[in-house]
């Protein structure tokens, strides 16, 4: 609060509390440096910043119908970082597309083999399966190969949920190993 209890900001944050009425076009211009400083904090760059200020500017003639605000300045600068807000969401879903690059390296005449894991069939997984424990070997069937829920193996085993997932899980990493010897048996030296 400056001296005799008013806003700071001079002139433009008293005509900001003031009824909007005619005023309304010189009302934006004064407080569009403010306004401007304001969204330059948030985006980043002045380039941004100016379209969030034109933004906030469009919403803010088109609403001030409906109603007016009692301190221009401060639903202005209200408007603006809820318009922020929004541009950030609406960036967010946005999915993320790589340029296409016209200087692409030719296609490599001797591509680099394919690793081990890539020649893995189902029927390598199965025949791994065979060599799990049987505790372990009835939950991975069940969840992988006849797609039922933790629920619907823990009620068929009488089990609890929870020692469905930890057995999967067991499971998984027992199948890994017996997986990784295999291929480490198959490659040559």
């Amino acid at each position: 609060m400056g001296a005799g209890g008013r806003p700071e900001g001079g002139a433009a944050a008293t005509a900001a509390t003031a009824n909007v009425g005619s005023d309304w076009p010189p009302l934006l211009t004064e407080l569009e440096p403010f306004l401007l400083t304001m969204a330059e904090r948030l985006c980043g760059n002045r380039a941004d910043a100016r379209d969030l200020v034109q933004d906030t500017f469009e919403r803010a003639l088109r609403q001030v119908e409906q109603a007016a605000p009692r301190n221009l300045r401060a639903w202005l600068a209200a408007t603006l970082h809820n318009l922020f807000i929004d541009h950030c969401r609406a960036r967010a879903r946005r999915p993320v597309v790589d340029p296409l690059v016209d200087d692409l390296p030719a296609a490599a005449e001797d591509p680099a083999p394919a690793p081990p894991w890539a020649h893995i069939t189902i029927d390598d997984v199965r025949a791994a399966v065979g060599e799990l424990d049987p505790i372990f070997r009835d939950v991975y069937i069940l969840h992988t190969f006849e797609h039922q829920t933790y629920e619907q193996i823990a009620a068929r085993l009488g089990i609890e949920r929870i020692t469905v997932g930890t057995r999967l899980s067991r499971a998984r990493r027992r199948l890994r190993e017996i997986l990784s010897q295999r291929l480490a048996a198959e490659s040559p030296p």
